[in-house]
Order: structure tokens, then C-alpha cells, then sequence
């Protein structure tokens, strides 16, 4: 890994970024696959469960309200499916063209306003926020933190390299 933005051949902080969000959407799915052939799933605490609360508790709010919508209007597990792997899959296409063309700043400073707007929505005391367990609220925060600074860190790398 190697922090900038035109960087050949490496991931950037921002790769990383995408990554993580890529993965936190694919968390989830394997808990959503079982439920409809296993109900007593959902009574007990397993590793499908925290796989499950650990990714949407790292999703930005916007997309797991989004995600909660959808399900309480389709009553669909499948529907949830196929949005979070089409996110993931679309999020990573559009990113690996913005991030790295022409518009690879200004598309990292967008990032930016919208990490630390999810950051202050997560923080704000709205119902939503109490859904899961703390330790889950934690991670949740804790890695989007890391991501802003994995992107701001490009932001500082490209400056330095720019005065160089």
C-alpha cells in the first residue's frame, strides 16, 4: 500500500477505503442466506449473527437505512441480497474509474465530507443508532474512522508530492 493518488500498481489509502466498504456489504449475506431455510438463526448468537451485525454496523447509516427500508417495504431477504452485492459490485467499478482519473482529488475530497458526515450521523442520539450492541457501534465508528484517514493520508501524500 502506498498512500497518494497516482500511484501505479499499489493500493492507495482509498483502494483500501473501497475495499473495506466492499467487504463490509458481503458480511452480511451469509446470515441473510440462512435465515429463510433455518428461522432458529435468528434466537441465537453465532458467528453468521456477528458477521451480520458487524457489517451493517460498518455500512454508512445512509445505505443500512436504506438496506431497512427495503426489507420492512419487500419483506425479501433476496432483495437485501442482491442490493448489497450490487453495491459493492457498482461502488467498486465507479470507484476504480474516479479514483483514479482526472478526478482522482476531488473525488477523494467527496469522500471525505461524506465519511465524516456518516461519522456525525452515527454519533447524533437518533433511534437508529441504539439498534445493535455498543461493542458493534464501536467497530462501526472505529473503522470509518480508519478509512477518513486512509484517504486523507492520500490527500496529504499527494500534497507533499506535488510541492516535491
Amino acid at each position: 500500500m502506498k498512500f497518494g493518488i497516482d500511484v501505479p500498481k499499489k493500493l492507495t489509502g482509498a483502494d483500501v477505503y473501497v475495499r473495506v466498504l466492499q467487504i463490509t456489504s458481503l458480511l452480511p449475506i451469509a446470515y441473510l442466506l440462512t435465515i429463510p431455510s433455518y428461522m432458529g438463526i435468528i434466537t441465537t448468537n453465532n458467528v453468521l449473527t456477528v458477521l451480520f451485525d458487524g457489517g451493517i454496523s460498518c455500512l454508512p447509516r445512509a445505505e443500512a437505512l436504506l438496506l431497512s427500508l427495503l426489507y420492512r417495504i419487500t419483506s425479501s431477504e433476496f432483495t437485501v441480497i442482491f442490493i448489497l452485492l450490487g453495491f459493492a459490485l457498482a461502488f467498486g467499478l465507479m470507484m476504480k474509474k474516479l479514483l483514479h482519473g482526472k478526478t482522482a482529488r476531488t473525488t477523494r475530497y467527496v469522500l471525505i465530507v461524506c465519511i465524516i458526515l456518516d461519522l456525525i450521523l452515527r454519533l447524533l442520539p437518533l433511534s437508529f443508532n441504539g439498534v445493535f450492541a455498543l461493542p458493534y457501534a464501536v467497530a462501526g465508528i472505529t473503522v470509518r474512522l480508519i478509512c477518513l484517514v486512509l484517504v486523507i493520508f492520500d490527500i496529504i501524500a499527494d500534497k507533499k508530492q506535488a510541492k516535491a
